[in-house]
């Protein structure tokens, strides 16, 4: 049992110089008898139990904030109470102990930390436990699976969610409390065509305290929002649906008054703010409410959309579970997001036009949403970037029906048999939790110079996927193109998805530990190794992205051979270096060979385009790093231990980047792309052109079991 928070306690206390909150509090009369108590000290309900395990100890601690919502709502601003209200709430400090708890609460610090406030930050309590010792330290990846091999839990998962949901439930009260004092009972919608909605933004902006705009925009309340509104998982957002209908309430709210509307757009101070050079929308993009509410409602969109096309598409049945809350849940977020994101659209787009009929002048600066070119980009990153995102998530025609209406593959792809010998019964969660991977991936797939991860679904078939990850630079998977066979089976998210990598140069390469020259992906959240329980794949809390970035940051690593269960004790010596080096070497002449070569030679259909433009804009630097590993490579080719492995390594990287470089010098430039200058390839041409060794000189297969 956790007693009340000391922050609940001391808003009760505040909150009871304010007019007409003791006449509220008392409509819950048996809730304030129980924390009155508490504020006396005394733990007995009257009746001879405690108040802690009384049927009042779930409300109490959020009971304050209700109240206070209670009786703003019931107190409008059209009101001379209503006014003085709010002018004293303001003067007495409970707005800014609100904003102080949603601080400490949302775990987001104030825009500016030193902004006067009369209440110092409460103190929240943590559940959290004390501080790892350096033995408990591993060096080895969480979530590989590999190490001690322990199936112990590390930590308490249920205490860390009971904890995260309390914290919420706290959240949503606030943000609540919040659209109550600015607009009691959602009264006004500034939502309609006439002048209506302007003078009711205009009203009720003379009835708030003039400061209230200056406090709301150095608080925590923006950075807030905007981290919420950031979340383009729908999967995310069905789960804390609560808290997502008080954030809307909360952003209807400011868009009902003129002078917090500023709010929602970019603030003076945020990143690029002050850089000239930067056009308006550019900087909106990345730090205003309202752009983030409208890639919200185009994410949602998007669900619905897909959601609607897998029912119309599906020619199975599709089972309802009853037991399952998600879709009341999204049934109410999913409209309430729309209408918001139109309301805020409205508001924003009326002080647009105000700011612009004010400022004639500073309308001639450049407002154009179209992306800059190519060619003045500052650096690679941004080029490639530019490049590939429009092609991070796309459907691709990989499964059809022949005239007998059994499924024909277009494609290679490994788990055929599963998909023939399915059940066409579709249960309508496994195709809503599709639809909301779905959309999710369509948004957040990593993308950077140094690694990204492509993914492909079959058009009608959400549950048949291939991925594409690059290899992470500084590894010796760098540049590789890396394909993966994805297939979603009958129960999930009860069950993981089926994940096989396809290349292992025909199954000849381990290219790690974790993953097997059958194709085998080795990771305690796939279940396909005994790690511990928070580990393991939880329909719950796990997801499909989650597992993309485990085999991208967790599998793909600099030093992958202490992976391997036990070899991560011989980090840091002489003998587990030695031996790292060596592994090293086998998966650097791998990947030129099979995750480059083969790649562009023999591209996949489904990831045609990517591995050209990837190729294409990364092709110095892929010669370049080539060359940095033959030289790495060759000064321990002397070495009595690993020395005659190492010169075979060697050999073969020499052979396979001399291959590789007639294949860089003959791409041409992709469509959508500015052909490059002659400077690239003569570039090329400068580097240090390696003697390939003679055919029987190496060999260029990985290494024997025992060096594996």
């Amino acid at each position: 049992m956790s007693p009340i928070p000391a922050h609940s306690l001391a808003a009760f206390g505040l909150f009871l110089r304010l007019p007409g909150y003791a006449e509220v509090l008392l409509k819950e009369r048996k809730h304030a008898q129980c924390l009155l108590r508490l504020v006396l000290g005394v733990t007995d309900d009257g009746e001879g139990s405690h108040i802690l395990q009384s049927p009042s100890a779930n409300v109490l601690p959020t009971l304050p904030f209700h109240v206070l919502r209670a009786l703003f709502s019931s107190t409008p601003l059209t009101t001379d109470d209503g006014v003085l209200l709010r002018r004293m709430a303001l003067e007495i400090g409970a707005i800014h102990l609100i904003l102080a708890c949603l601080s400490a609460l949302s775990h987001h610090a104030p825009r500016n930390p030193n902004a006067s406030t009369s209440v110092s930050e409460p103190q929240i309590s943590s559940c959290h436990g004390g501080g790892t010792s350096e033995e408990q330290q591993l060096y080895w990846a969480k979530g590989t699976g590999f190490g001690t091999g322990s199936t112990a839990s590390g930590w308490d998962v249920e205490q860390a969610l009971t904890k995260q949901r309390l914290e919420e439930e706290h959240v949503t009260c606030l943000l609540q409390v919040l659209a109550s004092y600015i607009n009691p009972a959602g009264s006004s919608s500034p939502h309609s065509a006439d002048g209506s909605s302007a003078d009711s933004r205009a009203q009720n902006s003379s009835a708030l305290p003039a400061v209230l705009q200056e406090l709301l925009s150095q608080s925590c309340l923006i950075p807030a929002m905007s981290s919420y509104l950031r979340n383009d998982s729908v999967l995310d957002m069905a789960r804390h649906v609560p808290l997502y209908r008080a954030l809307l309430e909360l952003l209807r709210a400011i868009s009902t008054c003129t002078a917090l509307v500023p709010l929602l757009l970019p603030l003076s101070g945020d990143p690029g703010q002050d850089e000239e050079d930067e056009d308006e929308e550019h900087c909106e993009g990345q730090t205003s409410v309202g752009m983030l509410l409208a890639k919200m409602k185009t994410c949602v969109d998007t669900y619905t959309n897909r959601l609607r096309s897998k029912k119309d598409k599906s020619k199975g049945v599709v089972k309802a579970d009853s037991s399952d809350p998600e879709p009341e849940g999204l049934t109410l977020l999913v409209p309430d997001i729309q209408r918001t994101a139109e309301i805020v659209y409205a508001a924003t787009t009326s002080l647009r036009q105000a700011n612009q009929e004010r400022k004639l002048v500073e309308s001639s600066r450049k407002v154009s949403s179209r992306p800059k070119p190519l060619s003045i980009l500052r650096s690679l990153e941004e080029k490639y970037v530019a490049a590939m995102k429009k092609l991070q998530f796309d459907t691709f025609e990989m499964v059809s029906e022949d005239e007998d209406g059994k499924v024909m593959f277009k494609v290679n792809y490994h788990y055929m048999s599963q998909v023939k010998n399915s059940s066409d019964t579709n249960s309508a969660a496994r195709s809503r939790r599709l639809a909301q991977e779905a959309v999710t991936l369509s948004t957040s797939l990593p993308l950077s110079s140094s690694s990204s991860v492509f993914v492909r679904c079959d058009e009608e078939r959400l549950d048949i996927m291939k991925v594409l990850i690059t290899g992470p630079a500084d590894t010796p998977y760098a540049n590789g193109c890396f394909e993966f066979d994805v297939y979603f089976p009958q129960d999930y998210p009860n069950s993981p998805p089926l994940v096989n990598l396809e290349t292992t140069g025909g199954h000849s390469v381990r290219f790690n530990p974790n993953l097997y020259n059958d194709g085998k992906v080795c990771l305690s959240i796939l279940n396909t190794w005994h790690g511990r329980p928070e580990e393991k794949w939880n329909p719950q809390t796990s997801s499909f992205l989650q597992v993309l970035v485990s085999v991208q940051s967790l599998i793909l690593v600099a030093e992958p051979y202490f992976n391997e269960p036990g070899y991560e004790r011989s980090r840091g010596t002489p003998s587990g270096t030695q031996s790292s080096r060596e592994y090293d070497g086998n998966i650097r002449q791998a990947t030129v060979k099979w995750a480059m070569l083969e790649q562009m030679r023999n591209p996949s259909p489904c990831f045609k385009e990517v591995i050209h433009k990837h190729f294409y804009l990364k092709r110095t630097e892929i010669m370049s790093q080539c060359e940095e590993w033959i030289a790495d490579i060759q000064q321990y080719s002397s070495d009595k231990r690993v020395g005659r492995t190492m010169s075979h390594h060697a050999a073969a990287l020499k052979r396979h980047t001399a291959q590789l470089r007639e294949e860089l010098l003959k791409l041409p430039c992709p469509d959508g792309l500015e052909a490059a200058s002659d400077e690239f390839s003569l570039l090329l041409k400068e580097l240090p052109n390696q003697d390939a060794e003679k055919p029987g000189g190496s060999q260029d297969g990985p290494c024997s079991e025992g060096q594996l």
